[in-house]
C-alpha cells in the first residue's frame, strides 16, 4: 500500500491522508468540522489528546508523525502536511 502515496485502506475504503487526519482531529477534539487553519490547542486540545491523535493517525496510515508539529505550529494544515510527507517516504 506504500506505493499509493497518501492513500490508506480503512474498512475496505481508500482514504487520503487528509481525510484520515481530519477525521481523527474531529473525533479527538469532539468537533463536527475542521478548517485547515484550526489550531489544536485553541480548539480544546491538550497534551494527552495530542498523543491520542498522533497514535490514531499513525495506526491508520502506518507511518510515524512527529508530535512536535502540534506543539510548534498546531494547525490542522501542518499536521496534514506532516502526515502526507511521512506517508510518501
Amino acid at each position: 500500500m506504500r506505493g499509493s502515496a497518501c492513500r490508506e485502506v480503512i474498512g475496505g475504503v481508500h482514504l487520503s491522508s487528509d481525510l484520515v487526519v481530519r477525521s481523527h482531529w474531529c473525533a479527538v477534539l469532539g468537533v463536527a468540522e475542521a478548517d485547515a487553519g484550526d489550531r489544536f490547542f485553541e480548539t480544546g486540545g491538550d497534551s494527552l489528546l495530542a498523543i491520542d491523535l498522533i497514535q490514531r493517525i499513525e495506526a491508520d496510515l502506518g507511518v510515524e508523525v512527529p508530535v512536535e508539529v502540534l506543539f510548534t505550529d498546531g494547525s490542522l494544515a501542518a499536521l496534514i502536511e506532516a502526515s502526507t510527507a511521512a506517508a510518501s517516504t
